[in-house]
């Protein structure tokens, strides 16, 4: 199996690379930091689930660089994307976040699993919440990703 974690967030990058290898030492994995470098490797290259942040940077950081304007609705800027090419690619969201957005694209998360599973029906799988300092999304991840395969 051959995932690709899209992710800006050190600490989650680390835990959830722990959590594949422990779960699913056989598979194969990539990182990518960004909408930009996400969004790239997802038309270049062919993953069997992609593990997706909501909020990024839009280009990669790089030392004394911002990444540009942060996306907080970064995953669903990039579903949008997918949608667009009708490309099919298998994506579970791994969010530390309950709330995404500002002002009128303000969205709880509970709303917002609603709206990605009716826009993105053919793309999105599921969302997890993370919790660093809990283990049950650990379990809850497994579980999506056993079914998905």
């Amino acid at each position: 199996m051959k995932f690709l974690i899209v992710e800006d967030d050190t600490n989650k990058v680390r835990g959830i690379s722990a959590f594949l290898k422990e779960n699913f030492p056989n598979a194969q994995y990539q990182i990518r930091k960004s909408y930009q470098s996400g969004l790239k490797a997802l038309y270049t290259e062919i993953f069997d689930i992609v593990l997706l942040d909501m909020q990024l940077p839009t280009f990669d950081i790089q030392s004394g660089e911002d990444g540009y304007k942060f996306r907080k609705l970064a995953g669903m800027d990039i579903l949008q994307e997918l949608k667009r090419k009708k490309k099919r690619i298998r994506i579970i969201i791994v969010t530390q976040f309950e709330t995404f957005g500002e002002g009128d694209s303000y969205i709880e998360l509970s709303n917002l699993k609603t709206l990605l599973k009716q826009e993105f029906p053919e793309n999105y799988i599921d969302t997890v919440y993370y919790n660093p300092s809990q283990s049950g999304w650990k379990l809850e991840l497994r579980n999506i990703i056993q079914k998905t395969v």
